[in-house]
């Protein structure tokens, strides 16, 4: 069954659901296919920062709000279900970062929403098959080309890892080059960064957090349960032979596989989350269990989905294509569950090594 929410944590759902809803009124989804290329949504970004939305997960001394992980999942997943225009799992991972220290950077104005900082999700290390060297350092100048920045036209500040070493780069001084790529997410677009003898802030490097990887998985979650809803939504309404498709075997057998398999996946999140908030052992393991679940829930009820609606599935005008994309774009950026699953067993064999040796 579901883990307990409190009256906070459902104001905190009510609250996003509303401010979300606002957004997609004024930017609607999908975007037009003249806009598909158009940067962050600059006010739907004041607004998360001026209800302390984007420091939900950063500690009050550092200008946060000081809430858990299992908030900032909850704030997640309605954000995957809107796919705005907005960088917000990635500025959740940065801030994730630095709030270890990683470069001794102030976080206040990320928070305050008057600095916009995103990843180089190519060059972290908890990411399967990632360009390690795609980046060097010499002194404080690092040189190298990253090749798909999510929202990196748009950003102010950029952290990517050399090794296991985080930097933090100032993306308006000279020694950086910006350039827009496709994208085959349509809600957020990309940007291959050339550093030359940029000067960067180099931190320590420090161990794995599990909250990225997290906050990714609750993500995902809320993409896959939007393209659910809309099946299920329009199964009921489509009539065929007289009847609504909904009541056909072969659709209904299918929506309702794709439920059990996002709640179990959305179960395997909420555990995460508080593994993490409570300091487990067990935090790293659920995190990547977490992720490789949720992964694949979302890109199956994004897929089965667009099958449901047919033919205007398909269509650039629907939003089924979106949802699909979203999920396929963070396979693509996180690994097949299969590799997440199989560094998942890395990492456990190696804590099981550890403690027979120990």
């Amino acid at each position: 069954m579901p883990f307990a929410v409190t009256d906070e944590q459902r104001e905190l759902v009510s609250t996003a659901r509303k401010l979300l809803a606002d957004a997609a009124r004024a930017d609607p989804l999908p975007p037009a296919w003249d806009t598909r290329d158009a940067g962050i949504n600059r006010k739907l970004w004041r607004s998360l920062a001026e209800l302390g939305l984007l420091g939900l997960g950063v500690a009050e001394e550092r200008g946060g709000s000081g809430a858990g992980v299992r908030e900032l999942c909850l704030l997640a997943e309605q954000v995957g279900a809107a796919v705005p225009r907005v960088p917000f799992t990635g500025t959740a991972a940065v801030l994730a970062i630095l709030g270890q220290g990683a470069g001794g950077q102030d976080v206040s104005a990320i928070v305050d929403g008057s600095v916009v900082a995103v990843p180089a999700w190519e060059t972290f290390p908890f990411i399967p098959g990632h360009r390690k060297d795609a980046l060097r350092v010499t002194g404080s100048a690092v040189h190298g080309s990253l090749r798909a920045v999510p929202f990196g036209l748009d950003a102010d500040l950029l952290l990517a890892f050399t090794g296991d070493t985080p930097m933090v780069v100032d993306l308006a001084q000279s020694g950086v080059a910006r350039s827009p790529v496709s994208s085959f997410d349509v809600t957020e677009p990309a940007a291959a960064i050339d550093l030359s003898a940029a000067g960067a802030t180099i931190g320590e490097p420090g161990e794995f957090s599990p909250r990225p990887l997290t906050v990714l998985a609750a993500e995902l979650i809320g993409t896959g349960q939007r393209a659910l809803d809309g099946a299920v939504e329009y199964a009921k309404q489509r009539y065929q032979f007289g009847r609504p498709i909904g009541s056909f075997q072969a659709i209904k057998h299918m929506l309702a596989d794709r439920f059990v398999q996002l709640d179990a996946a959305r179960l395997l999140v909420e555990w995460a989350g508080m593994a993490i908030d409570d300091g487990r052992p067990a935090a790293r393991a659920a995190a990547r269990t977490a992720l490789a679940a949720a992964s694949a829930a979302a890109e199956a009820a994004a897929a089965d989905a667009l099958q449901a609606h047919g033919g205007i599935g398909f269509t650039w005008e629907h939003p089924s294509h979106v949802f699909l994309k979203r999920a396929r774009a963070r396979r693509s950026l996180l690994g097949s569950p299969a590799q997440q699953l199989d560094t998942l067993a890395g990492h456990i064999f190696e804590a099981l090594s550890s403690q027979v040796l120990h």
